[in-house]
């Protein structure tokens, strides 16, 4: 048996420089014999798309591996791209054989096939192992995806077209079901009348007749119909074959579990001792290198713990959501003991504060009430003197002669400020500590600026210092406090991952206002290996037209993929049926798992419309902020608000953007770059395939300057491509 299957292997491996297209269909026929073979329940099954198909539930259900369903799934679209181009007698990309190859390969390793002769077919991913600029890549996928774009004017046209496509299929699906009872029934009374000529036919059989006619009339149009979705099928073709290419590259490269160099080189700088920043772009990579440096300072301290005294490792970040993520992360990494050491900053310091205060609580709606009750001003509302007391004062750590007598710049906020209203807000300030500190109840803030007070004036106190690194992943997001705090608490300093491009709550770094000197202790990642070129391409080129600060800017990437799409409707409710459409053409007609797709919308409100929609729809979908939500689900079109997004990546997109948060306590231009870099981080956390569905009076011209510039750069996009 080996010896034939290494023969087989081989004769694969001659074909592999002959057409893709054979070779792919070469390589399908092996996995079609290897499964009838193995799985005797799909032996009679005559198409190898429905082969594939029933040995993918029969797996299921003996509790096979994802792994498995994963690469049956991928080889039946496969299969059917590869039909389509062999009987239009077009070529497949010589990236797209590689591609195949990877499936291939996995199928092999999950078959415990480990031929000799499978060398041959390994050496053709290591084209994949190279980082090639698309531009030296002038190849078949350039021409599919130029046609994509040159679609994209009708996009609209073919979403609606889809529903229709939809309905057409459903109800020929209906007349051929009937059709086939039909003639089945026709059939039986046949039979039981019997073939005699002088036996008169059975009675029902002349209406049985007329009816099976009018089925065939019902038929023909909806056939001719199908057929006449020409333009639709064509863009469907194309973009699967682009998302089929882009979702295999990128299983590819999570299969190795390697470093990038600049990563690399990015881990062995953190050594611990000193304070340390990776810095970069969303995509690369920053917090895949935190998990590798906590993983190899674990093993450099796992020998000295007992001769040294030093304490605990942490990864903290800023959401549950992204604990949740990061655990899943690394799971895949094969760091399932890492996952143990994440936790929140948020949850980590409320812990510390217990210590400080057994019987204090933070209340994270205090400042707002206090402030609603305190507000004596007449130059500030409740909710920007709230803003100005708890995230300015409190969270900068900013002190009484700094903000009264020195003036300090309030960088960001709208309300300029003399010296005799700062003296006002300031004895506010005091009243609302004067309660904290009488009822025990503290707000955010103040309970880190607590913090910080102790552990100052009491170095000895061993409670706090039992840290030996943190890790402090998103820490642009992070308060002054919140990093002064921690770095009192480390023996060995902070780990810091962050990008101050992708800062959605504050304008201003914290890491001076905490005492942080990252000056010479920094790495900045520019190679990005979650987007495609054009997601990355066209984020960069969002970014740059704004005004923040470009830090991070002009990332690499190396995966091509489908070109970004924008879709504009005159009404929200317009917009948001425009969104279901495209996930349904992307779960019925692309062969997504709906797990795959992510909405990405402003507020609760907006996602609770969607949610509705896709309910309606028939389409399961879940809340990533939810307490059961797991990353592991299957199943589901997952939805999160732009904000709970930030950190993580999902294969497609669709982002809502019917408007944007008001941040009504800022200036003009800090508003404006909040919500920029907001934008930013939602497109970026695409992988394969970014849609961008928006009203149509955000249009170049009208006063919302983000959403304004973000149809421009769509068109500036379109217009350099085409």
């Amino acid at each position: 048996m080996a010896n034939q299957i290494d023969s087989s292997i081989e004769r694969l491996t001659q074909l592999a420089d002959s057409d893709g297209v054979f070779y792919v269909l070469a390589l399908h026929s092996f996995v079609e014999a290897r499964l009838r073979a193995e799985i005797s329940e799909v032996g009679t099954i005559a198409d190898f798309v429905q082969l594939l198909q029933a040995s993918a539930d029969l797996l299921k259900k003996r509790g096979a591996r994802a792994d498995w369903l994963t690469v049956l799934s991928r080889m039946a679209q496969e299969h059917v791209l590869v039909e389509e181009l062999r009987r239009g007698f077009r070529v497949l990309d010589p990236e797209e054989v590689v591609a195949a190859t990877h499936n291939f390969l996995s199928f092999c390793r999950l078959q415990g096939i480990d031929s000799p002769a499978l060398k041959g077919l390994r050496q053709k991913l290591h084209a994949w192992r190279t980082h090639r600029a698309r531009e030296e890549r002038e190849t078949e996928l350039s021409r599919v995806q130029a046609e994509i774009l040159a679609a994209q004017p009708n996009a609209r046209a073919l979403l609606t077209l889809t529903e229709q496509w939809t309905r057409d299929r459903n109800r020929l699906a209906e007349v051929d079901g009937e059709i086939e009872r039909v003639s089945s029934q026709m059939a039986r009374l046949r039979q039981a009348g019997g073939a005699a000529p002088d036996r008169p036919p059975p009675e029902r059989l002349p209406e049985l007749d007329r009816h099976l006619g009018r089925l065939r009339e019902l038929r023909a149009p909806l056939v001719e119909r199908l057929e006449g979705y020409h333009d639709l099928d064509r863009y469907v073709e194309h973009v699967r074959r682009f998302s089929l290419y882009t979702r295999t590259r990128m299983d590819y490269e999570r299969t190795l579990l390697e470093l990038t160099a600049e990563q690399q080189q990015a881990v062995d700088e953190i050594r611990g001792g000193s304070d340390f920043l990776i810095r970069g772009g969303a995509g690369t990579g920053k917090t895949i290198v935190l998990l590798h440096a906590l993983k190899r300072l674990r093993q450099d301290a796992s020998g000295e713990l007992a001769l040294t005294g030093r304490g605990r490792i942490l990864l903290l970040t800023y959401t549950n959501t992204l604990v949740k993520y990061d655990r899943y992360v690394a799971e895949i990494l094969r760091e399932r003991e890492t996952g143990d050491l994440i936790l929140t900053a948020d949850g980590f310091l409320q812990s510390r504060m217990g210590l400080l205060a057994t019987r204090s609580r933070i209340d994270y709606g205090l400042i707002p009430r206090l402030a609603q009750r305190l507000n004596t001003t007449t130059f500030f509302s409740p909710a920007e003197l709230a803003v100005e007391i708890e995230e300015l004062i409190f969270g900068a750590l900013i002190t009484r002669q700094e903000y009264v007598e020195a003036r300090i710049p309030r960088r960001g906020m709208r309300q300029p400020l003399s010296a005799g209203q700062r003296e006002a807000v300031w004895q506010i300030r005091d009243r609302m500590v004067e309660e904290m500190e009488q009822d025990g109840i503290y707000s955010k803030n103040y309970s880190r600026r607590k913090l910080v007070e102790h552990l100052e004036a009491h170095p000895e106190d061993r409670r706090f210092r039992d840290i030996d690194v943190a890790f402090v992943d998103e820490s642009q997001d992070l308060s002054a406090a919140d990093l002064r705090a921690l770095r009192l608490m480390s023996a060995r300093g902070l780990i810091m991952a962050g990008d101050s491009g992708q800062s959605i709550y504050g304008v201003s770094s914290p890491y001076k206002r905490a005492g942080i000197d990252i000056t010479g202790r920094s790495r900045i990642l520019r190679e990005s290996f979650r987007n495609t070129v054009p997601i990355q391409e066209l984020a960069d080129a969002y970014r740059r037209r704004g005004e923040g600060e470009e830090e991070g800017a002009g990332a690499v990437a190396f995966r091509d993929g489908p070109i970004p799409e924008l879709y504009l409707a005159g009404t929200r409710d317009e917009l948001a049926r425009l969104l279901v459409r495209k996930a349904s053409l992307f779960v019925d007609r692309l062969g997504y798992d709906p797990e795959n797709l992510t909405v990405l919308a402003p507020t609760r409100t907006d996602i609770a419309t969607i949610g509705d929609l896709l309910g309606h729809a028939g389409y399961r979908h879940a809340d990533i902020r939810d307490d059961d939500f797991s990353f592991r689900e299957t199943g589901t079109i997952r939805l999160s608000t732009l904000h709970s997004s930030k950190g993580l990546d999902f294969p497609v997109v669709l982002l809502y953007l019917p408007g944007l948060p008001s941040r009504g306590e800022l200036d003009d231009r800090s508003s404006g770059i909040l919500n920029r870099n907001l934008i930013y981080v939602a497109m970026t956390r695409a992988m394969d395939n970014l849609n961008v569905f928006m009203l149509e009076g955000a249009r170049e011209g009208q006063s919302d300057a983000p959403l304004e510039d973000l149809v421009a750069v769509f068109r500036d996009y379109q217009r350099r491509h085409t």
